[in-house]
Order: C-alpha cells, then sequence, then structure tokens
C-alpha cells in the first residue's frame, strides 16, 4: 500500500530513533525495502550528527518518506555543505574515515542524490 510521511525530527539518538521508527511504519514490518532503509538512514542521520552538527543538539533532520513501487526519502539538514556523493579522501591520507559508510549508502540504494540548499543540504535517497 502507497504511503508518504514528513517529520522534523531533532539530531540526536532520540530523533534518529523516530524516523526508524516512521521508515517501519511507512514500510511496514517485513517490507522488501525496510531492511536497506534502515541501514542507509541511520548512517546518514548519524553522519549529520557526528559530522555535520559536530554532536547531538536539537537542531532539525527533516525527513520526507514515500513508498511506491520503489522507497524514496529525502532528508535535509541546516550542517555545512558536503556531498557525500562526489566525497573522496585527500590524497595521500591514510585515514579513511567515512568512506566504508559512504560506499555502503551508494551500494545499497538504487539512487542517491544531493542538493546544496542556501541554508544545508539535501540528499534523496531511491531503494527499488
Amino acid at each position: 500500500m502507497p504511503g508518504d510521511l514528513d517529520l522534523s525530527v531533532p539530531a540526536t539518538t532520540r530523533g534518529l530513533g523516530e524516523a526508524l521508527n516512521a521508515l517501519e511504519a511507512i514500510c511496514g514490518e517485513g517490507h522488501a525495502f525496510l531492511a536497506r532503509g534502515r541501514i542507509v538512514l541511520e548512517e546518514l542521520f548519524t553522519n549529520t550528527i557526528k559530522y555535520g552538527y559536530g554532536g547531538e543538539c536539537d537542531r532539525p533532520v527533516r525527513l520526507s518518506f514515500r513508498l511506491q513501487a520503489a522507497l524514496v526519502f529525502v532528508m535535509e539538514d541546516e550542517a555545512p555543505l558536503f556531498d557525500p556523493t562526489g566525497w573522496v579522501p585527500a590524497p595521500g591520507s591514510a585515514e579513511r574515515v567515512g568512506q566504508a559508510g559512504i560506499a555502503m549508502v551508494l551500494g545499497l540504494s538504487s539512487q542517491v542524490s544531493y542538493e546544496a540548499l542556501a541554508n544545508g543540504n539535501r540528499i534523496t535517497v531511491v531503494i527499488r
């Protein structure tokens, strides 16, 4: 059954829990998209908390979920601009922080697109 849901939660672990619960409500338990959607959402959300906002805070993470032939979710924040779809580590860097998580997001998703906003970031994820 197609579903839509929009919400805004704080950039906290509690907010992440609310976002994951909303995703489950849209997909329904056992839906084919749910497992991949949970992993991708958790990775992007925790990166926003840790790297975007510099830690848990009350700043917003806005989410829109759409379920039809595919799961589509859009996540927006007000963190400094960062395009995970174009990120590459600094040349010669021994530290590969974030590389595995970004690769996982891109690998589990059918499509990921990024848009810089006037005051933050928008990432759209499609899972088929």
